[in-house]
């Protein structure tokens, strides 16, 4: 075994035929660990950074990945960050369960590789993740000892059962509102042939078309309340833009939409992948809020994985108060950080990214 440093971006893509078969052995089996996810990400956020992609190969084979970036210390400080960082719920180290001589080599391989980064910045790692014993190594490296803290709760709902059993459970007053509500709209907007009804579309795949409505609807929303989205973020609105027709076109994106004439009104955009559905981002039209359209929107999701046999519906990272409607079981994430280093002067010494970092992690939730 030997592992090897991935530096460019060509170097990077050649890793595709191996890179989610691997995913898929490791306890880091998320959406946000594939290949299109990542080197996506790579492709639109690499100015004023550095690869530190480690491979781990087993004669001669991907065997192992440390999925890693430094800042080129101009821009950015001279921190480890995993890729994707800042719009990734999850990350971690990509290696075979029951492999540890494998991140034993990517971690040894990273202190090898010293002198090409100063801090660590590792967020969302898995509480329960096994890499955690081995990324201790790291954290007493130079002169400020890195500390594990605590960042996020990442409700999930175990999908067991049919749907209709499940649905039982939410309670009388939780289904009576969807219900109630639907009658209510269909009374007040729904005339003979004029097409207003309410219409729930199950969506797999998404083109630029798509994505305009997104970023219309999610500008009503910051308009009226202030609520921010990635759609308006430009760098990220147009990773998105990439990114989101590339996973539907590898059956790993779901979307339950609300429409009516044809107008969107709602979605719960979510990634899919090896039987789990993760809700990344819901959006409604704030003009029509009395009637809950991102909570039917996510009850026409749910019934479509109970019934396509998935076995785990993911909040993802957030302790949004409806998340806890549909679930008490929660994950948490951790992260590995250096303290920023305080000049003479008294000014931290912080990276671009980390405070670019945080500032995303808000605008996602409903």
């Amino acid at each position: 075994m030997e592992a090897r440093l991935i530096k460019d971006a060509a170097a990077f893509a050649q890793l595709e035929p191996f890179w989610n078969p691997i995913v898929v052995q490791s306890s880091s089996n998320t959406c946000h660990s594939t290949f299109e996810w990542l080197f996506t990400w790579w492709r639109h956020f690499s100015a004023g950074r550095n690869l530190l992609l480690l491979v781990a190969y087993e004669h001669g084979t991907p065997a192992g990945l440390a999925p890693l970036y430094v800042g080129n210390g101009e821009m950015e400080s001279r921190d480890l960050h995993f890729l994707g960082q800042g719009l990734s719920d999850y990350a971690d180290f990509i290696v075979p369960r029951d492999r540890p001589d494998i991140m034993e080599e990517l971690v040894a391989t990273v202190l090898a590789y010293r002198q090409l980064w100063n801090g660590i910045d590792l967020e969302e790692i898995p509480s329960e993740s096994p890499s955690r014993v081995f990324l201790d190594r790291l954290r007493q490296v130079g002169g400020t000892p890195a500390e594990w803290q605590t960042t996020v709760r990442c409700p999930y709902l175990p999908i067991e059962g049919s749907w209709e059993a499940f649905y039982a459970t939410m309670g009388k007053g939780f289904r009576h509102e969807v219900r109630n509500k639907v009658n209510r709209w269909n009374k007040l907007n729904s005339h003979p042939g004029e097409g207003q009804e309410l219409c729930c579309i199950d969506r797999r795949e998404v083109d630029g078309v798509f994505v305009d409505e997104v970023v219309a609807l999610s500008d009503k929303r910051r308009s009226a309340d202030g609520h921010r989205s990635p759609f308006l973020n430009n760098p990220d609105q147009e990773f998105l833009r990439e990114v989101l027709p590339l996973m539907g076109g590898r059956n790993q994106l779901r979307v339950g939409e609300v429409r009516t004439a044809g107008v969107l009104l709602a979605f719960v955009l979510s990634l899919c992948w090896q039987g789990v559905v993760y809700t990344w981002n819901t959006q409604y039209d704030p003009a029509y809020s009395a009637y809950s359209l991102g909570r039917m929107a996510l009850v026409k999701l749910a019934e479509k994985s109970f019934s396509e046999g998935c076995h785990e519906l993911n909040f993802m990272r957030g302790e949004e108060s409806y998340k806890f409607e549909w679930t008490q079981v929660s994950r948490t994430n951790l992260a590995l950080r250096t303290e920023p280093m305080v000049e003479p002067d008294g000014d931290q010494q912080t990276s671009r990214g980390r405070g670019a970092l945080q500032a995303t992690q808000g605008e996602r939730s409903n």
